[in-house]
């Protein structure tokens, strides 16, 4: 495990070293005493590992603090406040014969950094303050509202085309009005001999006529059960299911009503047929 401190050297304004770019690491223990005021008791014995001092604030000087630390072979010294007060950067002191960087933290940070401290299984970095820091995380904070942003307009876009296909779908499945079903011309199923039939079975239904059934033509001669047909021209297509010639597009037997144009009765027919079409389409028996 590898926490991160960010933080700044002490004694950056008085020349003394400072966080290299790439970051110091190293196991942290508490000083003893823990304010470093005095020589510290605990030695550091195992130079493999960079050791780390935690110091609290009070009792003396901060750079007699980080001395007692570097005498005691410390690599580096990380000094947390006694007190809830502003963080501290930079302090006053004389960084005279200091060779090792200290930092500064909150008491929050510093109990808390206390938790971990002889874990020799816990390796802690210490990382130099960026200046620009806290306009790289308003930059990443606004790229990321932008992000979402972005993603919702595109999702509400593909959410608004899909529906727009779809309505567009289902203005082509809409199918004929039953009026204009019901006035093409029907005929009741004797035999496919007699009734001129291409076949004995209903394309639709795959069911064979009986004798006795009711027939709907289309105006392309093909013949369905009334049932079926009239199913697939309201609710599916206005086209036949064998050949596909729109039923829209030929002339259709309409029964005249009391809001049907009188002169389009006539004109869209020959005379000879004027007073048939006022009629209900005929039902050929054979």
């Amino acid at each position: 495990m590898s926490p991160f401190l960010p933080s700044s050297s002490l004694f950056s304004r008085l020349g003394a070293p400072v966080v290299r770019r790439s970051g110091e690491s190293g196991v942290m223990y508490p000083a003893e005493p823990l304010d470093a005021c005095t020589p510290l008791n605990n030695k550091v014995v195992n130079d493999s590992r960079s050791s780390f001092a935690l110091i609290i604030r009070g009792g003396c000087h901060f750079d007699e603090k980080v001395r007692n630390a570097q005498n005691a072979g410390f690599k580096a010294a990380i000094m947390y406040d006694n007190e809830d007060h502003p963080l501290v950067f930079a302090i006053g002191g004389s960084p005279d014969g200091i060779t090792i960087p200290a930092v500064f933290v909150s008491k929050a940070s510093g109990e808390a950094l206390r938790k971990y401290a002889g874990l020799t299984d816990m390796e802690l970095w210490i990382l130099p303050r960026t200046k620009n820091l806290e306009w790289f995380i308003m930059a990443i904070s606004f790229i990321s509202l932008l992000a979402t942003v972005i993603g919702l307009a595109v999702c509400l876009f593909v959410h608004r085309q899909h529906g727009r296909h779809e309505r567009s779908r289902a203005s082509e499945i809409h199918g004929m009005s039953s009026r204009l079903v019901e006035a093409m011309p029907s005929l009741i199923f004797i035999s496919a001999s007699e009734d001129n039939c291409t076949s004995q079975t209903c394309a639709i239904c795959l069911e064979d006529y009986k004798v006795g059934e009711k027939l709907r033509r289309l105006p392309c001669h093909h013949k369905f059960h009334a049932v079926c047909v009239d199913s697939w021209l309201t609710a599916w297509r206005s086209f036949c299911p064998m050949c596909k010639q729109d039923c829209n597009s030929s002339t259709i037997y309409i029964p005249a009503s009391e809001s049907t144009p009188l002169l389009s009765s006539i004109s869209s027919f020959p005379s000879s047929s004027a007073r048939s079409l006022a009629a209900s389409p005929p039902t050929h028996r054979i």
